[in-house]
C-alpha cells in the first residue's frame, strides 16, 4: 500500500466521522427539542447527510484522484464514507438514548395508545398492542442504534448507486 492509498483511506475515514458526528448531533438535537415528528425536518437531515457524503467523494476525487474517478471507485468511496458515517450516527444515537435523554417509555406508550384509540377507531386491540410492543422494543438504545445504522445504510446503498454516476470523472485526454 502506497502513501497515497493510506492518505486516501484516512481522509475518507475522517470525512465519514465528521459527517456522522454532525448528522448524529443534528438528529439528536431535533429529537431533543421534539421536532422528530416533522417530516420536512427529517428530510432536511437526510438531505444534509447525502450532500455531505457526495461532497466528500467529490473532494476526494479532486484532491486525491486529481479530478478523475471511475464509477466503481466513486461507488466504493460513497459506500465506505456512508458506512463510516452510519456507524458514527448509530453510536451517537446509542449515546444519546443511553446517557443523555431520560426517556420514560411508559409515558410514550401511554400517549401512543391514547392517540391510537382516540383518533383511529379502526385499529383493533391486537394492532395497537403490536405497535406498542414495537415502540418498547425500538426504544432500547442498542436496538435503536442498530435500526439507525440499518436505515442509513439502506439509503446509502441506493444513493451510492445513483450518485456515483454524477461523481465519476474519466480522463478524456486521448493524446499520446
Amino acid at each position: 500500500m502506497t502513501i497515497m492509498h493510506i492518505k486516501s483511506f484516512f481522509l475518507m475515514i475522517l470525512m465519514g466521522i465528521a459527517i456522522g458526528l454532525f448528522i448524529g448531533m443534528l438528529d439528536s438535537m431535533v429529537n431533543f427539542i421534539n421536532f422528530e415528528s416533522y417530516k420536512i425536518i427529517n428530510l432536511l437531515v437526510f438531505l444534509v447527510f447525502f450532500i455531505g457524503v457526495y461532497w466528500s467523494v467529490s473532494f476526494h476525487r479532486s484532491k486525491i484522484g486529481r479530478g478523475i474517478i471511475s464509477y466503481g471507485s466513486a461507488l466504493k468511496n460513497t459506500l465506505f464514507i456512508g458506512f463510516i458515517s452510519s456507524l458514527i450516527i448509530a453510536g451517537v444515537r446509542f449515546t444519546y438514548l443511553k446517557y443523555i435523554v431520560n426517556t420514560d417509555i411508559n409515558t410514550i406508550l401511554d400517549q401512543t395508545k391514547k392517540t391510537m384509540t382516540d383518533h383511529y377507531s379502526l385499529y383493533n386491540e391486537e394492532l395497537i398492542n403490536n405497535r406498542l410492543s414495537f415502540i418498547e422494543f425500538s426504544y432500547d438504545p442498542a436496538v435503536s442504534a442498530f435500526l439507525y445504522f440499518t436505515y442509513y445504510m439502506l439509503f446509502v446503498i441506493a444513493f451510492a448507486i445513483f450518485a456515483s454516476i454524477f461523481a465519476r470523472r474519466i480522463d478524456r485526454n486521448i493524446s499520446i
